[in-house]
């Protein structure tokens, strides 16, 4: 008797921990994007976290661009909402090649000691067909 009253407590459990995974995993978080934008290529963009009517910043990009006007750099900040500033979170730079069609990435994480983002560094090798889905 007492074990078929625990099993049905432990599945009652089990049953409500799952509807609140699927509850959360349905609201999705509600982001607004302010993007910037100079001669049609977005120089910036900042998102911000709609949550209940208030705007809170997130995240902020920055763009900067070779003289084929491909995207060369991207910056991202972190808004610190103890110091009212944007933190440098990641860098990533982009190298062309022509000849094999790739695109060249090198990563790094802003590293707070060193005061650079030479934290985590690491390369990527894409396919030049990728930079429409890499950039959208």
């Amino acid at each position: 008797m007492k074990t078929t009253i625990l099993r049905k407590s432990i599945f009652a459990l089990v049953i409500m921990f799952a509807c609140g995974l699927f509850a959360s995993a349905a609201s999705p978080r509600n982001y607004l994007y302010d993007t910037k934008e100079v001669d049609g290529k977005i120089v910036s963009k900042v998102v911000f976290l709609n949550e209940e009517g208030l705007l809170n910043k997130e995240v902020k990009y920055e763009f900067s661009y070779n003289e084929t006007g491909k995207v060369s750099e991207k910056k991202a900040y972190r808004w610190n909402k103890a110091t009212g500033e944007w933190d440098p979170y990641y860098l990533i730079s982009y190298q062309y090649n022509q000849e094999t069609g790739e695109i060249n990435s090198d990563y790094g994480m802003w590293d707070k000691k060193k005061k650079d983002f030479s934290f985590n560094k690491q390369q990527l090798v894409s396919p030049a067909s990728a930079y429409d889905s890499i950039f959208s």
